[in-house]
């Protein structure tokens, strides 16, 4: 990579914002899918975009959301899920590693209150929580 210095001449005010805003919009693109219903992380996607962001609503029941096995492609290039409870129902998220995969060691996690979440990722044994509520 290479720089070049700036000059008294060059005009900050269009290619410093222009260009720190092109970088971030080519990187800041999440795909979001609502859910009420159980599914599966990357799997229960038609339209060949697995999500990044699945939003949950519960109601009174339980949804559980199955995470996909560790050793799957996306698994295994570092792609990063987060699940997020977004309404205030009696229900709550059950988050479930695929067969006997754990999540940090348990076998589930789950989100009860409204806004809990947890951000995973997996390290080809098994998915950690790198955030959460």
């Amino acid at each position: 990579m290479s720089y070049s210095p700036l000059l008294p001449t060059d005009d900050l005010s269009f290619s410093v914002p222009l260009k720190i805003n092109e970088g971030f919009r080519s990187r800041a693109m999440l795909n979001v899918s609502a859910k009420s219903a159980d599914f599966t992380v990357w799997d229960d996607d038609s339209s060949g975009s697995p999500k990044d962001v699945y939003l949950v609503t519960t109601g009174a029941s339980t949804i559980t959301a199955t995470l996909p096995a560790v050793a799957t492609a996306d698994a295994t290039a570092g792609r990063v899920v987060t699940i997020l409870k977004i309404d205030g129902g009696a229900g709550s998220v059950t988050i479930d590693g695929d067969g006997s995969e754990t999540i940090n060691g348990s076998a589930t996690v789950s989100l009860s209150s409204q806004y809990d979440y947890r951000t995973l990722v997996s390290d080809g044994s098994e998915w950690i929580v790198i955030s959460s509520t």
